[in-house]
């Protein structure tokens, strides 16, 4: 924990407690025998590195990488925030590292009236037409700050209308950060679901386009072994999700998973309304009042600071779109607001939930006599901010026009009040680690067929914007992106007491020698690509490196978890991705240089190393 004055501790908005609570580890879900058995890679006696990767292996030392996690998560970075003076500071000495070690610049392009002032300056005509590029792509981000939005709901019946005023933050839950006015009838439309692998269609004959669609989440039939929603195992974990797993994807924003509401979204809809499927209106109004019943203290403060969001301007369909989420505003309401709704149907949201799980089919419906309006408001400020991108070109004279990018999100969430969250596990660790790639391949005097490409990304944070951006305007073309190594918080070690936690999953008989094996402090969670190489990689890397690795294979596509990987999933790029323990300190002051481990975080960054050489060298 850094301060920089006397603290003054006061409440912070429950949202913003809830974007900032847990992070990206996969979901725990219980495996099979030989599931686990696939998924376990454990090395603990090494062999020699090969000559051909020796140099550039060698030179990834704790000493160095925690020298270099040291400064980037030191005070004077002021927590790295998107935008922000520290991040600017801090992207300048990675800028200054990647000329020493002669990683080439890969960002913009000299802008033409750049030149031509340059020229009229009385600079030389070789200055004025340089094309070098710059280190930084650099991009403009609107804040919006200051949101509130309002629900008007209109129920006629008989010749009277009787109305009512719904408040964010007192009566729903909404992150809506734009000015909206919109208005319409309402659908309500069951849980919303269109799932053909069991002949399921909530929305068969709904016309959802400009309507209010007000549904319930998750899926009908949690608990009743009969429902078709229960009938497989992969339907069951599709659905219902396991309580630890829910939460961490709700805390983690940006990632792309499984989305019901997907289908819903297709149609157009003007605002869709959720009702939780279990729960009582009373857990919402104690989760909106959460943050008045902590008790401040030095490792988790509560401060008071306006809540804030970032977008890039002129890109929300597209980008909503990518990434499998939709720019259709979405609330969740109460039960108190739902019923209102739909009063004139003549039954409660309940009574329609029981409707519907006991004959196990939909009771979708338009809403005679009732109209639903939105009103949001928010100010808006517009931010330059940057990723920092370096390269160095493959050795050979054909497969170097195609490249593996190497990422890490460099941002973390700055100065709140008194404190500075310096974020050295989230994520100067995983900068770390892409810089010293680039200083290993660099020294190394064998370099990779293909041209490695070097990104830390501003605005992870924030929606994993600097990736975003990236991949729709890449400084490489990304249809000669091969593929994509993602570091997120790869310093902290398991503890006995997290471990056990995490291990529940393979807790399944006929493994039980294998599992006592794993040692805590060398337990990496690894997400490869299906299909792609990257899996039998890790597998032939370790040896030389000595980690106890957990290797997930997702789709082609697949993301999920909610760092930069994602926006990579989502153009069809395969990736790896490393993360090792989950701690109390995310998102915390305490989150800090002294608690890293130079040893796991150094074979962290050398397993790396060795993966993208070889994917690269292929």
């Amino acid at each position: 924990m850094k301060k920089r004055l006397l603290p003054v501790i006061m409440a912070v908005a429950v949202l913003l407690v809830f974007s900032f609570s847990l992070a990206q580890m996969p979901p725990q879900q219980q495996m099979k025998p030989e599931e686990v058995k696939r998924a376990l890679n454990l090395v603990s006696k090494t062999e020699p590195v090969p000559d051909k990767y020796r140099v550039g292996f060698e030179s990834i030392t704790p000493r160095d990488t925690l020298s270099m996690l040291n400064y980037l998560a030191s005070d004077w970075m002021e927590g790295r925030d998107t935008g922000s003076r520290g991040y600017a500071m801090a992207a300048d000495y990675v800028v200054s590292l990647f000329k020493m070690w002669g990683i080439k610049p890969g960002g913009d392009m000299p802008r033409a009236d750049i030149n031509i002032a340059r020229a009229m300056a009385g600079q030389s005509s070789g200055q004025a037409i340089s094309m070098e590029r710059s280190y930084f792509q650099e991009f403009t981000l609107k804040e919006i700050t200051e949101s509130r939005a309002s629900v008007r709901v209109e129920v006629s019946r008989g010749g009277f209308t009787k109305a009512r005023t719904f408040e964010s933050g007192i009566d729903f839950m909404s992150t809506l950060s734009s000015d909206e006015n919109l208005s319409g009838p309402v659908v309500f439309a069951g849980y919303g679901i269109k799932e053909p692998a069991i002949g399921w269609d909530e929305l068969k004959g709904l016309n959802l386009k400009d309507k209010v669609v007000l549904v319930l989440s998750e899926a009908p039939g949690k608990d009743d072994p009969k429902s078709p929603f229960n009938k497989t195992r992969e339907l069951k974990e599709k659905y219902f999700p396991r309580a630890e797993a829910m939460q961490m994807m709700f805390m983690r924003r940006g990632g792309r998973g499984f989305n019901k509401l997907e289908e819903v979204y297709k149609q157009g809809p003007a605002a869709v309304l959720v009702v939780q499927n279990t729960g009582k209106d009373t857990d919402i109004y104690n989760m909106l009042t959460a943050a008045q019943n902590r008790r401040p203290n030095d490792e988790r403060p509560i401060i008071n600071r306006p809540r804030s969001r970032m977008i890039i301007p002129g890109a929300r369909d597209m980008m909503a779109g990518m990434m499998g989420g939709s720019n259709v505003p979405t609330l969740t309401i109460t039960r108190e607001m739902a019923n209102l709704i739909l009063e004139n149907s003549g039954k409660t949201i309940d009574e329609l939930k029981q409707a519907i799980e006991s004959s196990y089919k939909p009771a979708s419906q338009e809403l005679s006599g009732v109209r639903v309006s939105l009103n949001s408001t928010a100010k808006v400020n517009l931010v330059r901010t940057m990723n920092v991108i370096g390269y160095i070109e493959g050795s050979d004279p054909k497969l170097k026009d195609e490249y593996f990018v190497v990422g890490a999100h460099f941002d973390h969430v700055g100065m709140w009040g008194d404190y500075i969250f310096n974020g050295s596990d989230d994520n100067a660790s995983g900068s770390v680690g892409v810089m010293a790639i680039a200083r290993a391949m660099a020294l190394n005097p064998v370099k990779p067929k293909r041209t490695v490409v070097f990104c830390l990304w501003t605005g992870e944070e924030r929606g994993l914007l600097g990736s975003r951006y990236y991949v729709q305007n890449p400084a490489f073309p990304m249809e000669k992106t091969v593929g994509y190594l993602n570091y997120d918080m790869i310093s902290r070690p398991f503890d006995e007491q997290t471990f056990a936690r995490y291990a529940n999953m393979f807790k399944v008989q006929g493994v039980e020698d294998l599992v006592k094996q794993i040692r805590p402090a060398y337990f990496v969670t690894v997400n490869a690509t299906r299909d792609s190489g990257f899996y039998e990689i890790q597998q032939e890397m370790n040896k030389y490196v000595g980690l106890d690795l957990f290797i997930r294979e997702p789709e082609l596509g697949q993301g999920g978890g909610g760092s930069d990987h994602s926006s990579f999933a989502a153009v069809k790029k395969p990736y790896v991705y490393y993360m090792t323990a989950m701690h109390p300190d995310y998102h915390q002051p305490g989150d800090s240089p002294d608690k890293a481990s130079g040893e796991l975080l150094s074979r962290v960054i050398r397993l790396g190393y060795l993966s993208v050489f070889a994917f690269s060298d292929k």
